[in-house]
């Protein structure tokens, strides 16, 4: 759980500064993969394309972008 409870919203969008911090925490490569298979909702293949790399290299770099993020939003306290 978020350690800032907030009955307006303001919850939200900290968690929303804390989340864009953590992002800007990783790699370039991390980032852009995260940035096409999750916020654009592509998929690996549709990344692969647009990225101009493998599907196995997409597939790779998917998996340790998230391990990365999971331990940054750790290390800001925010947990699932």
């Amino acid at each position: 759980m978020f350690p800032v409870k907030a009955a307006d919203g303001s919850e939200d969008a900290l968690r929303q500064v804390v989340i864009a911090e953590a992002l800007n925490g990783l790699s370039r490569d991390h980032r852009e993969v995260l940035t096409e298979t999750v916020m654009r909702r592509r998929t690996v293949n549709e990344a692969a394309d647009i990225l101009g790399l493998p599907v196995s290299i997409v597939k790779s770099r998917v998996y340790y972008a998230l391990r990365a993020l999971r331990i940054l939003l750790e290390e800001r306290g925010v947990t699932t």
